[in-house]
């Protein structure tokens, strides 16, 4: 497993690897597009928004290749670095809500604590 998830959403990853982040408990009613973002610790943008389409389903799977977490870089004299992310949920008609991920709360920041990477590989 690349990815860990503890209970309020956050994650922990190794800078350069890949990963699966599953989010569950979306509204069925109409197909919704589920965008995730990324920002540093400045609130800059981290790649582009990564986009699923829900096709009224009540999970959605987002694949993190290595290339995309590699853009979340830890600094030389740095153990980890943190990163947060939002996830949004869209319709056709204008309807937009940033879901709550895990136990988390309004107001709560999700992170994604990056580690250095230990090998470079292919």
């Amino acid at each position: 497993m690349a990815f860990k998830i503890d209970e309020n959403g956050n994650i922990t990853l190794i800078q350069g690897d890949s990963g699966t982040l599953y989010i569950n408990g979306l509204n069925t009613d109409k197909n919704y597009i589920i965008y995730l973002a990324i920002q540093d610790k400045n609130r800059q943008p981290v790649g582009s928004e990564l986009y699923v389409n829900s096709n009224k389903a009540s999970s959605v799977v987002f694949e993190l290749t290595g290339e995309y977490t590699d853009l979340m870089t830890v600094p030389k004299n740095e153990t980890f670095e943190t990163y947060y992310y939002g996830i949004k949920q869209c319709s056709d008609d204008g309807l937009e809500n940033t879901l709550l991920i895990g136990n988390s709360e309004i107001g709560y920041q999700n992170t994604i604590t990056v580690f250095p990477k230990k090998v470079e590989g292919t």
